[in-house]
Parts: structure tokens; C-alpha cells; sequence
């Protein structure tokens, strides 16, 4: 069983609730979990009012290197995601209060400066059945706030860091009521959506438990891959440092987890963000009764009024009709992914792949907005590409596209990928 670590306490009296190793597998690690459950036992207590960091691991619990070979994305192990640190009692929140959440920092560890963004099939949203998606990993290193990548070469940007994954623990009437809906979607839609269902297999809590207890949590606990009611793997890619986020409380001392560090994200995250380990600095007051005061269904955030904004974007529109020309009632997603094909095709026109084109589209700052919902049949989406984030000009221009520029991008290092057969194994949750 790990060994507990003890709390650390940095020069300005920041307490550090939760310190983990991101060069060693998360499963060996104390005060990490990887189910939502009631019942897990909080690790530290948070100090109501006054600043905290956290230790994170990445969301696979260091499964993922730093390398140009991407073996490691075809052997990944979905079943134990995430691995969240905590969970943290919240001293007086009760059931039907809202936690305040006040995102002070997020950074990466100073010996750890990098990140990876992943496509494989089966991961993303943005899977073509009439193209075929590889397995591919993209390196991407930190210098300060900004980003760049040997494997999608030509492009730099500010980072938004964040946490992918912020929850408050369900109640026991609220996690019937997540395994129930769940699996009913997966018998309506005879397996086609994709839920998470409960599984032992990949369950892991790092404290010392009773037999009996631990078997209950692997087997009941609910898996993190999607976010619900009391926020958990949302990613909110805005929910950066100087923002807001508001959770709802379900049982005494809330139990709140964080975890799945991201360096940054586009809206929409069709596949991974850059994830990374990190160290999350946070600072939490209660809302009494928020739930009912907020009218609160589900979670609600602030922007950050420090967050990297790009002005001049590129944009690409979608509508809910799907490639055969066949009209759909408002087909949001739908929508969404013509913008996102439309973006991706046109950056393929520069020379960059598929896949490159696809992990800009999931990495870079990439803004999506809904455009119009009310003009029946059709729902119309935006994606905003910054222009600003490549060093030269991706404008539409009238003599088009010179074969030298294309020669620029295509010269680059080649991006680590693999093919394989059909869907990854595990590959529903990240």
C-alpha cells in the first residue's frame, strides 16, 4: 500500500494538501483516486478561505512519455482515468451548499515542462467513418505561458492552464441516479453512446481501506471520463487562473477532488488537451444553500480577466446537415463537427495532416461559438482558428496556396503515430 506523504509547506505558507511523483505510475501513488464514491475517505482538509495547492498527476497517472514513439498511446489504460488528487473535506458544507471556487495558479512542475495531446480512434469527437484516424502522440513544451511542438511544427500560443477535472462527491442517491440514466442510454442506443459504466478493472484508491469498503467503491463507484451534475471532468478549458467555478454539495464536507491538468485546451476539446502534471493553487468559500439560491442544475463558472485572448480568428461554420445532404432537426453536434471538418480540411490544404489538424483543433486556443439556435431546422456553430498563433499567414488569399509553403509544413518532423485496427481498446474517456 503507498506510503501517505506529509504535508509540505513552501516559503509563503501556502500548504501543499496532496504531493505526488509525475514520473511514476499512479497507481502506486497515496491520495489519488480514480472513482467517484461517497464513501472514499477524505485525505486533507481545506482550509475554508485561504489559499491551498494540490499536487496532479496526468490524467493517465503517467502512462505517457516524453518521446518520439507512440507505443505508449496504443497500451493506454482507460479504465483507471483519471487520477484525481484528494479527495478534501470541506469544513461546514452541507448538502444543498455550493462551493466557490477561486482558481489562483495553475502550472506545470518546473522539472516536468511538457505535455502531450493524443488522437486514436474512438477518443474523439471528430472521428470520420470516411477517414481513418491514427494513433498519434504530439509533444508539446512549456516556455513560461507559452507552448510549441516538434510534431505540429510552425505554431506558438499562450496557454489557458487549468483542471480539467473539479467534483464534489455524489451522494449515494445520486450515483444510483448516474449508473441508472447511464446504462439505460447504453441499452437504448445498444452500446453506441459510449457510457463509462461502472468497472472494477482500473479502480484504484491509494489509502488504506478495509477489504469491504474498497471492493464496494471499485464496484459501485461512478467512472470520471464524463462530467455531470457536480462537475467533475468538465473541462472548462476558461477555467483558468483568476476564474470562478461553483459546485454543488451533496454530502457533508463536500469531498472535493481535482485533477486532469491541462496547459491548455480549444472549446470543444474533440480529443485530448495538452495534458500535463501540474500544481493547482486553489482557494474555496462556501455559498450556504447556493444550490437553491443559484438555481443551480449544474456547475456555473466566472472567466478570468487574465486569460490570453487571440482577437483576429479565422472562422468556419457548420450546420446540421449531415454530408449526404440529408437535413437533421437541429443536430447540435452535428453542426459542430461540419465547422470543425471544414477547419481541418483547410489547414490540411497547407500541408499539416489529419491528425495535426486535429490536434491544433483540440490544443490550440480554439474558440467555438453557438451562432443561431432559433432558426428551425438548422443549429449553426462557429470555430475560430487564431491566425495569430502560426508564423505565416493562413488568410485566404486570392493565388492561393504556394507550393513552397506547403513544403514548410510537410518538412517538419514527422508526427509519432500508429494504425490499428478499429476503436482503441478503453478508448471512450479522457
Amino acid at each position: 500500500m503507498p506510503v501517505a506523504t506529509k504535508l509540505k509547506r513552501t516559503s509563503n505558507e501556502i500548504p501543499t494538501l496532496v504531493s505526488v511523483d509525475p514520473t511514476q505510475p499512479g497507481e502506486t501513488q497515496a491520495n489519488i483516486h480514480t472513482r467517484w464514491h461517497p464513501e472514499i475517505p477524505c485525505v486533507a482538509t481545506i482550509p475554508v478561505g485561504q489559499p491551498f495547492r494540490v499536487e496532479c498527476l496526468d490524467y493517465s497517472g503517467s502512462q505517457v512519455h516524453n518521446d518520439d514513439n507512440a507505443d505508449d498511446i496504443v497500451h493506454l489504460d482507460h479504465d483507471s482515468d483519471h487520477h484525481l488528487s484528494g479527495p478534501f473535506s470541506v469544513p461546514g458544507a452541507q448538502p444543498g451548499d455550493v462551493l466557490e471556487i477561486e482558481v489562483l495558479d495553475v502550472q506545470p512542475f518546473q522539472d516536468h515542462n511538457w505535455g502531450y495531446c493524443v488522437t486514436a480512434p474512438g477518443l474523439g469527437s471528430l472521428d470520420d467513418e470516411g477517414k481513418e484516424t491514427k494513433v498519434t502522440k504530439s509533444i508539446w513544451d512549456f516556455f513560461g505561458n507559452e507552448t510549441s511542438s516538434r510534431h505540429v511544427p510552425h505554431v506558438s500560443f499562450q496557454g489557458r492552464p487549468h483542471a480539467g477535472v473539479l467534483g464534489t462527491a455524489p451522494s449515494h442517491e445520486i450515483l444510483e441516479q448516474w449508473v441508472k440514466r447511464e446504462s439505460e442510454l447504453e441499452v437504448a442506443t445498444s452500446g453506441k453512446a459510449g457510457c463509462s459504466l461502472p468497472k472494477s478493472r482500473g479502480a484504484y484508491v491509494g489509502q488504506d481501506l478495509p477489504d469491504g469498503l474498497r471492493e464496494k467503491i471499485y464496484r459501485e463507484g461512478a467512472r470520471t471520463s464524463p462530467g455531470r451534475e457536480h462537475g467533475g471532468n468538465i473541462d472548462i478549458g476558461l477555467a483558468t487562473r483568476g476564474s470562478k467555478v461553483y459546485l454543488p454539495v451533496y454530502i457533508p464536507g463536500a469531498s472535493l477532488s481535482v485533477g486532469d491538468t491541462h496547459f491548455c485546451q480549444s472549446d470543444g476539446e474533440p480529443t485530448t488537451a495538452i495534458e500535463m502534471a501540474g500544481i493547482v493553487t486553489l482557494r474555496v468559500n462556501i455559498i450556504p444553500q447556493g444550490i437553491h439560491q443559484l438555481r443551480m442544475r449544474s456547475p456555473m463558472y466566472r472567466t478570468s480577466p487574465s486569460e490570453p485572448i487571440y482577437r483576429d480568428k479565422l472562422c468556419f461554420t457548420g450546420l446540421s446537415v449531415d454530408r449526404d445532404g440529408n437535413q437533421t432537426n437541429q443536430d447540435g453536434l452535428l453542426a459542430y463537427r461540419n465547422a470543425a471538418f471544414q477547419a481541418m480540411e483547410y489547414l490540411e490544404s497547407f500541408g499539416y495532416s489529419r491528425e495535426q489538424a486535429y490536434i491544433l483543433l483540440s490544443a490550440a486556443p480554439i474558440e467555438s461559438r453557438v451562432v443561431a439556435t432559433a432558426n428551425r431546422p438548422n443549429f449553426v456553430v462557429s470555430l475560430g482558428i487564431p491566425t495569430e498563433i502560426f508564423d505565416f499567414d493562413i488568410l485566404p488569399r486570392k493565388d492561393g496556396i504556394s507550393d513552397e509553403e506547403k513544403r514548410k509544413v510537410i518538412q517538419g518532423p514527422a508526427l509519432p503515430s500508429i494504425k490499428v485496427n478499429g476503436e482503441m481498446p478503453n478508448g471512450n474517456g479522457h
